[in-house]
């Protein structure tokens, strides 16, 4: 039996390495299906796309991390996997930071969760709240180099502030669910 100190939500559920595949592709579909429920607003659309970061960075720790930096370098390479498509061109777009954004939140999230089984509540909530500050800082500081920091503010944060922390709120809630179950 696995000392329960580093375990993870997801190594509950692992046997084998194609476990670990499973969980991995699964990320990356999420991630993609995810960024497809948009409610389009500009110059950066409101996705579902965080609230899955958080959630499989918090539960299945560094898989979680790599389905995300996976997802990014797919999306790149040309798949049509972002909110607007997808291609090396991307890195231009506008909303580009909130991408690799998620890819820094993600590890960090995961980084916090090697332990999740240790976590409380409030443990929990300080790994995804410091996730979600990573994609916002990194969002709107890729976003001022095109329309300013005031107007990236007004346009990448402000309409978002109620809809992220529902995002946020649902991620932590099923997470520790998750932790409380196992």
């Amino acid at each position: 039996m696995q000392n329960r100190k580093n375990i993870t939500i997801l190594s509950q559920y692992l046997s084998s390495n194609i476990s670990k595949l499973g969980f991995f592709l699964l990320g990356i579909i999420l991630l993609s299906v995810s960024s497809k429920i948009s409610i389009p607003f500009y110059p950066v659309p409101m996705t579902l796309q965080t609230f899955v970061v958080y959630f499989i960075a918090a539960s299945m720790g560094m898989v979680g991390f790599y389905s995300t930096l996976s997802y990014v370098i797919l999306g790149l390479i040309g798949l049509p996997i972002f909110a607007a498509g997808g291609g090396f061109g991307y890195m231009m777009s506008p909303t580009f930071g909130f991408l690799y954004g998620m890819v820094l939140a993600s590890f960090v999230i995961a980084y916090f969760s090697k332990n999740l089984f240790n976590k409380n509540l409030l443990k929990v909530t300080f790994s995804i709240l410091i996730g979600a500050a990573i994609i916002f800082v990194c969002g709107l500081s890729h976003l001022a180099g095109f329309i300013g920091f005031e107007k990236s503010i007004k346009a990448g944060l402000y309409p978002f502030i109620y809809s992220e922390l529902l995002k946020i709120a649902l991620a932590i809630s099923i997470s520790y669910l998750l932790i409380k179950k196992n």
